[in-house]
């Protein structure tokens, strides 16, 4: 208890908040491109997984399949 009295605060206070008038200020013409941008191609970032995920379902078939396939054939291949 007694170093934990002599440690002092273990948090520090948060640097003092910047006022609204201090914050940086994009024009009208940067702002209207970037929204326009965004507005524009909503889904560019998922373009290329549609056909990464029917992939993945081909493959998650094929594999799941495999089981009883190898199965059947054990049964039907068994010697007599």
């Amino acid at each position: 208890a007694a170093l934990w009295a002599l440690a002092g605060p273990a948090f520090v206070s948060p640097p003092p908040a910047a006022r609204a008038e201090d914050a940086p200020r994009f024009d009208q013409v940067a702002q209207a491109a970037v929204l326009g941008a965004a507005l524009a191609a909503p889904d560019a970032a998922h373009a290329a997984n549609q056909g990464y995920a029917v992939l993945q379902l081909g493959w998650a078939v094929f594999i799941i399949g495999l089981g009883p396939a190898v199965l059947f054939w054990i049964y039907f291949n068994k010697p007599e």
